[in-house]
């Protein structure tokens, strides 16, 4: 273990090099940024919470959806991947029982007195909810955390559908977890990251996103018990073929003030589930659905009908996909992605907010993909909840750099980001 100056003069001089290539590649201009922003995360520890203390560094990654749109909280299946954009922490404990954490932009500094485990009104859809619900979730499996000062600075898309919330999650829950020796795995950890998003913090999420940044590589999850979820992982090497290149476009439209249009999907489909004697769609024979398709329309309405169309669809285009990804069928693997963002227009209905019709981002950002891949052998979806964010698109690299110009043309320069599969989860690195 070495102080925060220690480290900070190892990264500077390159010590750590072979750690960054892991994580993000071996560009001699990606080491260079990552280096100079390990080494401004612990200055600015530094700046917060004092000189000469001991730390260690950790890092959680980002997401990228790749199927399985609103499927996992209706104990369905789900396919995710780690991606490049992390979320890099320093900590070390303190004495006095607090958690105390600054996030790189973010004015506030979250306190968590841990003596006080239950959610606090205040808190509700902030930080410190989730840090306090991770705690008490650690707590609930008989392990004791303590307390430890923190600093945050993340590269993951704020309320952009690659998930920061998750990768902010994975590194609390990671700290915790390894800091006092807590000993749980990255799946159990991802399950209290769960628990204190839908309870604390207050948003009625699924687990894949936990999942995917807590495991790293490319995850394949059913959800039929979700209190023990079935994860397989695949390596995130070899996934993607050489010609082709992930993008995503941020089209500065956040959905981080849109929990309650996220939690009325999950609320229809449930709706629906109940007219079933059911809990959640996973529970329900699609067959048995359409059968009684009258008498759900009149019971629930429409769009709550489409939305567990959408489920039924959806959730089995996530396993079709996965054995195309297990089969190096990448040429199938995108007919389905195809398939999946049709769905988000038609049924899911999440691609734009239909009180403000007047902001689609999202559409505009799908419309100009298509108009400038189909053809061409690429794909294009939206990810993530949904009503705004991000879209990705899976280019053919003869068509990267006019893909590129076009959206940051309409969306921004730098809104356009080139992504790579990452093969590491959440956990201490240094």
């Amino acid at each position: 273990m070495a102080t925060s100056a220690q480290r900070r003069q190892e990264i500077a001089a390159g010590v750590w090099d072979d750690l960054l290539r892991t994580l993000y590649g071996s560009s001699e201009a990606v080491l260079a940024r990552q280096r100079a922003r390990w080494c401004a995360a612990l200055t600015d520890f530094e700046r917060y919470f004092g000189p000469g203390r001991q730390v260690h560094l950790y890092t959680a990654p980002g997401r990228a959806e790749l199927g399985g749109n609103h499927t996992d909280h209706q104990h369905g299946y789900g396919l995710a991947a780690a991606v490049n954009l992390d979320l890099v922490g320093v900590v070390a404990r303190n004495e006095d029982n607090y958690i105390r954490v600054k996030s790189w932009g973010f004015n506030k500094l979250d306190v968590v007195d841990l003596d006080e485990p239950n959610p606090q009104a205040s808190e509700s859809t902030h930080s410190a909810s989730l840090i306090r619900g991770l705690a008490e979730g650690f707590r609930t499996q008989g392990k004791q955390v303590g307390g430890y000062d923190a600093y945050t600075t993340s590269d993951v898309l704020r309320g952009s559908g690659l998930s920061s919330s998750a990768a902010f999650e994975m590194a609390m829950g990671a700290m915790m977890n390894e800091e006092f020796g807590c000993g749980l795995t990255p799946i159990q950890v991802a399950r209290l990251g769960q628990y204190a998003e839908n309870i604390y913090f207050g948003k009625p999420s699924g687990m894949l996103d936990q999942l995917a940044s807590a495991l790293g590589g490319v995850i394949f999850a059913d959800f039929e018990d979700p209190a023990s979820p079935r994860v397989e992982k695949l390596r995130a090497k070899g996934q993607m073929p050489d010609g082709m290149v992930l993008c995503v476009t941020d089209t500065r439209g956040s959905h981080s003030e849109l929990t309650a249009e996220f939690a009325a999907i999950r609320h229809e489909m449930e709706a629906v589930a109940a007219c079933f004697g059911c809990n959640v769609l996973g529970e329900v024979r699609e067959a048995e659905f359409w059968a009684r398709l009258p008498e759900v329309r009149a019971a629930c309405g429409d769009r709550a009908c489409l939305r567990a169309m959408h489920f039924f669809e959806e959730n089995a285009r996530t396993l079709a996909e996965d054995c195309a990804l297990r089969a190096g069928q990448f040429g199938r693997f995108l007919h389905l992605v195809g398939e999946s963002g049709h769905a988000s227009f038609a049924l899911c209905q999440n691609v734009y907010c239909a009180s403000t019709p007047a902001r689609q981002e999202l559409s505009v950002a799908l419309a100009l993909s298509q108009h400038l891949l189909e053809g061409t052998g690429g794909a294009w979806r939206m990810q993530g909840g949904g009503f705004a964010g991000t879209i990705q698109a899976f280019v053919p690299r003869e068509c990267l750099e006019r893909y590129c110009a076009a959206m940051e043309g309409v969306f921004g320069p730098g809104s356009c980001h080139l992504l790579t599969l990452r093969e590491q989860g959440a956990g201490r690195v240094l």
